[in-house]
């Protein structure tokens, strides 16, 4: 795009009003995206789209009164210029149904409003990146402070953005008295507030790592279970995904039970995010006379050869499109070392991904507590 451009004009339909308003509030916030109309009803959307002309439309898959995959195709003969974003809830139409019956992308909405600015973008290739900096498959310069927590203001700002948006559906939920939309909402803010606690955590687990000073709890550890007990909690936010634990009988390792279990989780989120709906996520525990082994199976894209040696760098994301940092497996890598073991990674284009991670059974004497 040349440097003058225009606003995407966005249509939201949302037959809640709350749910209209957090949208509007997250849209409005990147200059790139303005919002022409907002609609709560099938045929109020039909109407508007011939009215308001927009170039987007966020779509409810769920609203009363029209189904979405009817809707789809009733926006596209009417504006077929106009780019379809779904949103879904858990009884949805998988996402292939959704892109086959003409969206051009889905999104989450209970779990993935965070994302809505990645994914409207994403759909208009053709802009600017955003003023904040939101692109951050970027270069993003190391060696300065300020540009590190610059990266770390934009990241908050979509958590942040969710739970004001709540916080207004909320309210407007005590005030009708809807128990089911306080629940709704209240474990929605949650969600938030604990997604940037994590993110800010992690800067500084980042600093307290390269100087040599991330705190380890090392105490003998049942390692099959742990792993176990982590995919249990983990289970549901895989959505269509399986998770298959291949292991052997129950062994012990002197472990961080708390940081294991942070590099485990974070692998699995990861293979979630890059895998293929529906697909198998296999994970292997076993061991040898040193070592415990805990590998990460997905069936995603792979990583081509020539790109794997940035894969452990500090803010490297390899083009992902969602909301994070970069910082996951450096810090997980970090952890794995700590240990004194490693984190390594075995792919190739094409055929999936195998992270493993590898941790001595037995520490030196000196390393209970470091």
């Amino acid at each position: 795009m040349s440097e003058r451009w225009t606003a995407v004009r966005v249509l939201i339909a949302d037959d809640h009003q709350e749910v209209r308003a957090l949208l509007r509030r997250i849209i409005e916030s990147d200059m790139r995206f303005t919002v022409v109309a907002e609609a709560a009803t099938g045929p109020e959307t039909i109407e508007l789209i011939e009215t308001a002309r927009p170039d987007a439309v966020i779509l409810d898959m769920a609203m009363p009164d029209m189904d979405g995959l009817n809707t789809i195709p009733m926006i596209a003969q009417r504006a077929p210029r106009a780019r379809i974003l779904a949103l879904t809830g858990p009884d949805a139409e998988p996402h292939e149904a959704i892109v086959q019956g003409g969206a051009h992308d889905s999104l989450e909405k209970e779990s993935g409003v965070a994302e809505l600015l990645t994914k409207l973008a994403a759909m208009f290739p053709e802009l600017p990146p955003s003023p904040a900096g939101s692109e951050l498959q970027q270069e993003v310069p190391r060696s300065s402070i300020d540009e590190v927590l610059s990266l770390l203001v934009h990241e908050v700002q979509a958590p942040l953005s969710v739970i004001e948006g709540f916080s207004l559906a909320l309210r407007g939920a005590v005030e009708r008295g809807d128990d089911k939309a306080i629940l709704e909402t209240s474990q929605a803010i949650r969600r938030a507030s604990a997604s940037m606690r994590a993110l800010i955590r992690s800067f500084a687990e980042v600093g307290a790592m390269e100087s040599g000073r991330l705190a380890l709890k090392v105490r003998e550890t049942q390692v099959v279970q742990l792993v176990r007990l982590t995919i249990d909690d983990l289970s549901p936010g895989v959505g269509s995904h399986t998770i298959v634990v291949d292991a052997s009988d129950n062994f012990a390792a002197d472990v961080d039970s708390v940081r294991v279990r942070q590099v485990l989780t974070n692998l699995v989120t990861n293979a979630v995010k890059f895998s293929p709906r529906r697909s198998e996520i296999t994970i292997g525990v076993h061991r040898d006379d040193e070592f415990a082994h805990i590998s990460v199976r997905d069936q995603g894209h792979g990583i081509p050869a020539h790109r794997q040696g940035e894969l452990f760098q500090k803010f490297s994301r390899l083009g992902a499109t969602g909301s994070g940092t970069g910082l996951g497996l450096y810090l997980s890598r970090g952890i794995a070392r700590a240990h004194r073991g490693d984190l390594t990674c075995d792919s190739a284009a094409g055929r999936g991904a195998t992270f493993t991670l590898s941790l001595p059974l037995k520490q030196e004497a000196d390393a209970g507590d470091r």
